[in-house]
């Protein structure tokens, strides 16, 4: 039975250079039951990343696709960085 591993230090080179030219390799912006923000109404609210995925993310069990966070406001990894976007106005 094929089961879902961890990238390790085993790969070789080549394995991982493969996993990134067909796309299974990504970097995720934030770590999965750590806290992040969402800007709602110019107001930022203390959300937990429950799931990642490529298409969106999962805040406190709500799934969000990236585009609906950006037009929300957008999310951030602390709370001064929701306020600062919010005073840039972006």
């Amino acid at each position: 039975m094929l089961r879902t591993v961890p990238l390790s230090k085993n790969l070789s080179l080549d394995q991982l250079n493969h996993l990134i030219d067909t796309g299974h390799v990504f970097v995720t912006p934030f770590g999965l039951n750590r806290t992040c923000y969402i800007v709602v109404n110019h107001k930022p609210f203390m959300v937990i990343a429950t799931d990642v995925s490529i298409r969106g993310v999962q805040l406190s069990g709500s799934w969000y696709t990236w585009e609906e966070l950006e037009a929300m406001g957008g999310v951030y990894d602390s709370e001064f960085d929701a306020l600062k976007a919010i005073a840039s106005g972006a």
